[in-house]
C-alpha cells in the first residue's frame, strides 16, 4: 500500500495529463520533462480499504520492470524508472524509444494502476509509442522484471482525453485489480504550449495466469 499512497503527489482536480510527449522544438532525449501530471501536493484521496492479507498477497506479485514488449505493435524496448521532478512533473525516459515507469507509484502486477509513458514522436520521427492507438481490446502487453519474471496484460480499452481535462485520479488511483495504463500523446500540436492537444490512455489489466516465473 506505500507505493500506492505516493501516488497522491500526482493527484489533484485541476491539473493536466502531459505524459510522453515531445515538444518537437526542443530536444527530448536531455531529460527534461514532458510536462507529465503536475500540480501542488494534494491530500490523500479517500480509497476503499483493503483487508490486509489481501493486499500483501497483491504487493508481493508486483515486479521491478525491466522491458517491454507490445507484438501487435512491434515495440519491443527496456523500461527507464522515472519519478516526479521538483515542480511537481511526472519525468519521462531519456530515450525516446524505452518507456518511462512511473517509480514511486505501483509496481506491475500489484493490486492498483501501475503507469508507464512513452513518446510520440520526436525531432527526427516516429518515437517507441507512435503507434499505440492502434491497440484494440484483448492485445497482449508483457512486461519482464529484473528477475525475469513475466507479466501479460490485456488491453481492455483505450480512450482519449483533451490534456488539460483527464482523469488523473482514474489512470494513477485505487483498484482492487492489477493493471498497467500507457500514456502518450497525440491530437493537434501546439507550438505555442510545446504539446500535443490531447492524451492517449491505454487500460490494460493483468491476466489470472500472466505471471511466470
Amino acid at each position: 500500500m506505500r507505493r500506492q499512497m505516493m501516488f497522491t503527489a500526482i493527484l489533484a482536480g485541476s491539473m493536466a495529463l502531459t505524459a510522453g510527449c515531445s515538444t518537437q522544438e526542443t530536444a527530448v532525449t536531455d531529460g527534461t520533462s514532458a510536462e507529465i501530471p503536475a500540480a501542488e501536493p494534494a491530500s490523500s484521496p479517500t480509497v476503499p480499504a483493503a483487508a490486509p492479507e489481501k493486499t500483501l498477497q497483491k504487493e508481493e506479485r508486483g515486479v521491478i520492470p525491466a522491458s517491454i514488449e507490445i507484438p501487435a505493435i512491434g515495440v519491443r524496448t527496456d523500461i527507464e524508472a522515472v519519478g516526479t521532478l521538483v515542480n511537481g512533473q511526472m519525468g519521462v525516459p531519456e530515450d525516446v524509444n524505452h518507456v518511462g515507469w512511473f517509480e514511486p507509484g505501483t509496481m506491475p502486477g500489484s493490486q492498483g494502476s501501475a503507469v508507464m509513458a512513452g513518446h510520440i514522436d520526436s525531432l527526427t520521427g516516429p518515437a517507441i509509442f507512435y503507434k499505440l492507438d492502434q491497440l484494440k481490446p484483448g492485445d497482449d502487453v508483457i512486461v519482464t522484471g529484473k528477475e525475469g519474471q513475466q507479466l501479460t496484460f490485456t488491453v481492455t480499452r483505450s480512450e482519449v482525453f483533451p490534456r488539460n481535462d483527464s482523469p488523473i485520479d482514474e489512470i494513477f488511483g485505487f483498484s482492487y485489480g492489477s493493471r498497467l495504463n500507457l500514456i502518450t500523446c497525440t491530437g493537434d500540436f501546439n507550438r505555442k504550449a510545446k504539446t500535443h492537444e490531447e492524451r492517449l490512455v491505454v487500460y490494460t489489466e493483468l491476466k489470472e495466469d500472466g505471471k511466470t516465473d
